[in-house]
């Protein structure tokens, strides 16, 4: 029997969205997502685990034309009508130069990191007049991933520069795996800064916090700081993603995991434009010999940079 015509599938290829029909059609068919790889991979195509998986859970989609070729293909693979699945895709986000209005949007958490509604609500009501007055001269996240496969903490380490005169405090926030609570999330430590304002979100996991500074700053000025998050939250992780409202000069991304629980594969992530888009994962990382991960970019522009990884 084909998978168009098992329960479930064909409402789901009438109605989306288009990752439940992927993962449906997929799991009817008989093929773990490492038997469809080997699929595509026999017509040519190459897809990454970690794109497959992304895709069949929402957390990305298909837009470049390999991409696009390698979902046609699927459908084929698992008995599927031609543009079936394609078709729940719709046209293709925007890419491209920003406009004034796009960027202008960037400023705000809602269109960039998930879950977008309970970030405006909690960054929004402590969003103050520092906020663009500040630009990232260099950023660094060193994440650590414990032997339950759980992000268990990120230091984050910043050097701004006043764009304008008086911005005096930063605002980090943190966004935990879906099912987690905002209270599991903890500041643990900071350096040349003290805590300000904390808001956490009621539901999703979702935290900022004020980083004040012990001066205002005048144009040109730079200041040096650091602070990190504890996260107790049993959850898995699969990647870590840093949003970026504004451009940044220089950002480095580090993932330690511990000895007993290693990845399959390390890959980058990487979004354009303020307005969400594909993030999926692309260009496959070196873990080394003392279990770390990593990324270098320069000139950042808004959107978002992250690693993912794939557990055995």
């Amino acid at each position: 029997m084909s998978g168009a015509n098992a329960p479930g599938v064909d409402v789901l290829l009438r109605t989306g969205p288009f990752h439940s029909a992927l993962r449906a059609s997929i799991e009817h068919s008989g093929l773990t997502l490492e038997g469809l790889r080997h699929r595509l991979e026999q017509r040519g195509i190459r897809v990454s685990m970690a794109s497959l998986s992304y895709w069949q859970r929402g957390r990305s989609r298909p837009e470049r034309a390999d991409s696009l070729r390698a979902v046609r293909a699927i459908e084929s693979i698992v008995g599927l009508p031609p543009h079936s699945l394609a078709a729940l895709l719709g046209p293709p986000r925007p890419r491209g130069r920003w406009t004034a209005k796009s960027a202008a949007m960037s400023r705000r958490y809602d269109g960039i990191l998930e879950p977008a509604l309970a970030l405006a609500q909690v960054v929004e009501p402590v969003l103050g007049p520092s906020d663009h007055k500040l630009r990232v001269l260099f950023s660094e996240d060193m994440v650590t991933v414990g032997l339950d496969r759980a992000i268990r903490s990120v230091r984050t380490r910043m050097v701004v520069q006043a764009v304008e005169d008086d911005p005096d405090r930063h605002l980090a926030v943190y966004s935990a795996e879906p099912g987690s609570d905002a209270r599991e999330i903890l500041p643990l430590a900071h350096e040349n800064c003290r805590l300000g304002r904390i808001s956490r979100h009621s539901q999703a996991a979702v935290i900022a916090i004020e980083l004040l500074f012990d001066r205002r700053l005048r144009a040109g000025e730079t200041h040096l700081f650091d602070y990190e998050f504890g996260i107790r939250s049993p959850a898995a992780s699969f990647d870590y993603r840093r949003g970026f409202r504004y451009p940044a000069d220089t950002y480095v991304l580090g993932v330690r995991f511990a000895e007993s629980a290693l990845p399959v594969r390390c890959f980058e992530l990487t979004q354009f434009g303020a307005q969400g888009g594909p993030c999926a994962p692309d260009g496959e990382l070196t873990l080394t010999g003392g279990r770390w991960v990593h990324r270098l970019d320069r000139q950042v522009q808004p959107g978002v940079l992250g690693i993912a990884w794939e557990w055995d």
